[in-house]
């Protein structure tokens, strides 16, 4: 496991989960019920991403050095523990919350995006989306950061820690993708695709979002901006 401050902090949010769960109000929970197997899928689905790299890297199917290959494999398998202890605490979270009818539902169309995002021709396309989705999930946490439910809510707060590592997952996989062979032509034409597809999926829980702080539409014109 990563030893990163971050790291630690997100332990300690998940120890202090398991004694002492956070509370939502009825209407937050029927919410978040059908918003977080969004994000649980999303980080399933990376830690799946990251170990399957890394295996190709230990296999040693490329040019690179010895040392590179490592260096890679060690900043992958960084990743790869970050995601497991989003997913984590974003089980931990959803736990405690009510089963409802649509959340199957949810837990479906989360699975098909995820699935069509792994479609891919090479690694290197692979790894631009996935430098594309963290940039959007590190808005995304941002946003539920400062929403409704306040910056000293323990969901906000484990949102401002994923955020953090989000970021440095923005530049893992952006960096990997550059070495793998993308150009700025691959990033623009996938970022308009990924969060078009991102963005029609999120879109089906638009009320949730909005009754949690979390103005989707100015999200997608913030990324769109940031892309130009």
């Amino acid at each position: 496991m990563s030893q990163h401050n971050n790291a630690w902090r997100l332990q300690d949010w998940i120890s202090l989960q398991h004694d002492r769960p956070l509370q939502f109000n009825d209407k937050q929970s029927e919410m978040m019920t059908c918003l977080l197997p969004l994000l649980l899928c999303g980080e399933q689905s990376a830690q799946l991403v990251f170990n399957q790299e890394i295996a190709r890297l230990n296999n040693g199917d490329d040019d690179l050095i010895k040392m590179q290959r490592q260096l890679l494999i060690n900043a992958l398998r960084e990743v790869e523990s970050d995601e497991c202890r989003h997913d984590i605490a974003l089980q931990q979270v959803t736990d405690n919350l009510p089963v409802l009818t649509d959340t199957i539902k949810v837990q479906r169309m989360a699975k098909r995006f995820y699935t069509q995002l792994g479609r891919v021709d090479n690694y290197q396309q692979h790894f631009v989306r996935i430098a594309t989705l963290d940039t959007c999930v590190t808005h995304i946490m941002h946003a539920f950061e400062h929403g409704k439910l306040g910056r000293t809510h323990r969901f906000s707060q484990l949102c401002g820690l994923i955020k953090k590592d989000e970021a440095k997952h923005v530049y893992v996989s952006r960096h990997h993708a550059i070495l793998l062979g993308a150009t700025s032509d691959n990033f623009a034409q996938q970022q308009e695709v990924v969060s078009k597809d991102l963005f029609r999926l999120l879109t089906t829980q638009d009320k949730a979002f909005e009754h949690m702080g979390v103005c989707l539409d100015d999200l997608h014109k913030k990324l769109e901006r940031k892309w130009q």
